[in-house]
């Protein structure tokens, strides 16, 4: 196995393929990977859809062992030959009492049929490993701290197992010790004995029939010893010290909550630089390199921190997903997808798990990722050729064949990024995407107008315009019409958020940027009574004009819909609040200040005064951005140091594709560095596509 920095670079190459590890050749590798996806699949049965009608217990952690074997095989641990035939061995031991109670459970069955495609890979992997010669043991690198980007950290350790749990065992009934039999009487003086010697032994009326002794329980070890009484002055309960191993994983879960607080916290808020997210990376980073300095103990308590919360929040599946991405082993990345398996496949819980595969160097993550583009779970699926194609590491037959899933959110994924480079296969996918049964999903849909808007589809703008109208995605729509359209598109945009205004037709004016819309969405600032509406128009003069008259306004409470009821009157005086108690009476602090937010103002009668005094050699049949006539570039300095959120700089990443008639792999869920290498990319392609400032001119990039 090879432990080079790659962090967003395929080690296998541009197609994705990942390097097999030294002394097994990449088809070995793919066969001992199905194996392994068949062997969880069992596992997995085994826990959920099985019922117990046998002891599950061995065949539990000969599975168990199975895996263990498996990975020891992939990462070199032990000699992948013999591992290989040590998990065939332990497969045949489960098998055989799995296939004789087949028969008295379906789930039981289900099992039996994946243990024997397991083994059926692990033959083909064993016929051709046994021909390669036997590898040398690893020697992992020093481990190196991570800055900016996470690095790949190899730690001697042995394989991570997952633990299944199955139904335990009935314990043994006791039963009473027999007596010892009477002698067969002979004589009736020997009769009279034998009668009386039963009427001892008989229990008395009523009374149940003695059982045998029970067993004394074993003193527990952990329990303290009686402690004398204190001196008078010290503490009474000072508590018991405690070992190295519990020491190290506390420490561990201190910095895995590290990792998922930062998870939740990276993106930043409106009006913060996306560069000061660099400081919260850094500190995520730091984290993962403790749980690398503490070595073993700490990546084996990781997978028990997820399997052991209450509750399987998604920043859970990020944390666990970005640690374990960050150690070499199949078995790392292994216990993060295991997490995923066994929960209820709730989609936050895996889009979280998604975003940190997004973001880890794990070398063997194309392997993982194709393994679970083979599960019967569509959400699975998706999120596997989403961060296949987000890391660059997706073939175009694989993006195909995921457009051309029946499945929607899988088709919907692939289509996202096949629009990004569009092939010659693209319009038959987007046509199928329009006439499928599953044109109605909302996700699909807007996946589909997307690629049409940043292919230059010859019916993108009359599908746009159309679906702008609708209820449901209409504002999707509309957006992406602003984004890819032409200046009637623009006039077309402005006059429907005149004529009926709503939010997202507003916000879509905006990114349209037409000079002669300023007029109309001052007057709608002037006659329109909602708030929501009035503060979209002036963010879209604000985004048109880049006037800057942003003023700090109160963050209104939320509203508490049930109120809460008052305490009792039980006749005892009121409690004082804290500051009353400590404070002097003559100087009590004062009321908190509520919180401030930045916004553009809402002042009808300082936007016409501006675009009066400032705006009267602008020409009104030009597109304009940030009081600036649209260029590439301009949209590119937004996007670098403009105050706008993460979706907004998504949305810019299109307009930049649609408008220069180039790629470049950008996303504002990358580490800051990877951010701003893209923006560099960005910087010549958009120099040489701003020719002609203030229209909506866009390059033909039309596939097919």
């Amino acid at each position: 196995m090879s432990f080079t920095y790659l962090p967003f670079v395929a080690p296998g190459g541009q197609e994705g393929q990942p390097s097999a590890p030294a002394g097994m050749a990449p088809p070995a590798l793919d066969q001992i990977e199905r194996g392994h996806a068949a062997l969880r699949r069992a596992a997995l049965s085994l826990e959920h859809d099985a019922e117990p009608v046998i002891d599950l217990t061995g065949p539990a952690r000969a599975l168990e062992r199975a895996v263990g074997a498996i990975y020891d095989a992939f990462d070199g641990r032990a000699d992948r030959l013999g591992a290989v035939r040590a998990a065939m061995v332990e497969i045949d031991s489960v098998a055989v009492p799995i296939g004789e109670a087949a028969g008295l459970d379906a789930g039981l069955a289900r099992v039996g049929a994946l243990l024997r495609d397991a083994r059926g890979w692990l033959e083909h992997a064993e016929a051709r490993l046994a021909g390669a010669p036997p590898s040398a043991p690893l020697d992992p690198p020093p481990i190196l701290a991570s800055r900016d980007r996470p690095r790949l950290h190899a730690v001697r350790r042995a394989s991570l197992v997952p633990r299944l749990k199955v139904p335990e065992p009935p314990p043994a009934e006791l039963v009473a010790k027999p007596p010892p039999p009477i002698p067969r009487p002979r004589t009736f003086d020997e009769l009279k004995a034998a009668v009386a010697t039963l009427k001892q032994r008989a229990p008395a009326p009523g009374a149940l029939p003695a059982a045998a002794a029970a067993r004394p329980l074993a003193p527990r070890g952990d329990e303290p010893a009686a402690r004398p009484a204190p001196p008078p002055g010290f503490a009474r309960e000072i508590g018991a010290a405690i070992d190295d191993v519990a020491f190290l994983r506390a420490r561990t879960r201190e910095c895995f909550e590290e990792v998922a607080m930062v998870g939740m916290q990276r993106a930043p808020l409106l009006g913060d630089p996306f560069r000061g997210a660099l400081v919260l990376e850094r500190r995520m980073l730091a984290a993962i390199d403790v749980i690398a300095a503490i070595g073993a103990p700490a990546l084996e308590h990781v997978p028990r921190l997820v399997a052991e919360a209450p509750v399987k929040d998604p920043s859970l599946a990020f944390a666990s997903a970005m640690v374990l991405g960050c150690f070499a082993g199949r078995d790392a990345l292994a216990a993060a997808e295991h997490a995923l398996l066994r929960s209820e496949r709730d989609r936050a819980f895996i889009e979280a798990l998604g975003a940190a595969l997004k973001l880890v160097p794990h070398e063997l993550l194309p392997l993982a990722l194709r393994s679970l583009l083979r599960e019967p779970d569509p959400l699975l699926r998706a999120m596997a050729i989403d961060v296949l194609a987000y890391r660059g590491l997706a073939t175009e037959d694989e993006l195909v064949a995921a457009a051309s899933d029946e499945a929607a959110p899988v088709a919907a994924r692939a289509l996202h990024h096949l629009g990004c480079a569009p092939g010659q296969r693209l319009p038959e996918l987007i046509q199928r995407a329009l006439t499928s049964a599953a044109a109605a999903d909302p996700e699909l849909r807007e996946a589909t107008w997307t690629a049409m808007a940043l292919s230059d589809h010859p019916h993108a703008s009359i599908t746009l315009r159309a679906a702008m109208e609708a209820p449901e995605g209409g504002d999707a729509a509309a957006l992406l019409l602003a984004l890819a359209g032409d200046e009637a598109d623009a006039r077309h945009l402005v006059a429907r958020a005149f004529e009926a205004p709503r939010h997202g037709l507003i916000v879509a004016a905006g990114w349209a940027g037409a000079a002669s819309s300023v007029p109309l969405l001052i007057d709608l600032l002037e006659r329109e009574g909602d708030k929501a509406m009035k503060l979209a128009a002036a963010y879209a003069l604000e985004r048109i004009t880049g006037a800057g008259m942003w003023e700090e306004v109160a963050v209104e409470d939320d509203e508490i819909v049930v109120a809460e009821p008052p305490d009792p009157d039980v006749g005892e005086p009121r409690e004082l609040k804290l500051a009353q108690l400590v404070s002097d009476p003559r100087d009590l602090p004062a009321a908190p200040a509520p919180e401030l937010v930045e916004q553009p103002t809402v002042d009808a009668a300082r936007w016409r005064a501006f675009w009066i005094e400032r705006c009267q050699g602008w020409d009104l049949g030009a597109r304009y951005r940030r009081g600036l006539p649209y260029t590439p570039e301009v949209a590119l300095d937004e996007l670098d140091t403009g105050r706008v959120t993460p979706g907004e700089r998504r949305s810019i990443q299109r307009e930049l594709i649609v408008r220069t008639g180039n790629f470049v792999r950008f996303d504002p869920h990358d580490f800051v560095v990877d951010q701003e290498e893209a923006i560099a990319a960005w910087r010549p392609i958009a120099s040489r596509a701003s020719g002609a400032p203030g229209r909506w001119t866009r390059p033909r990039r039309r596939a097919g």
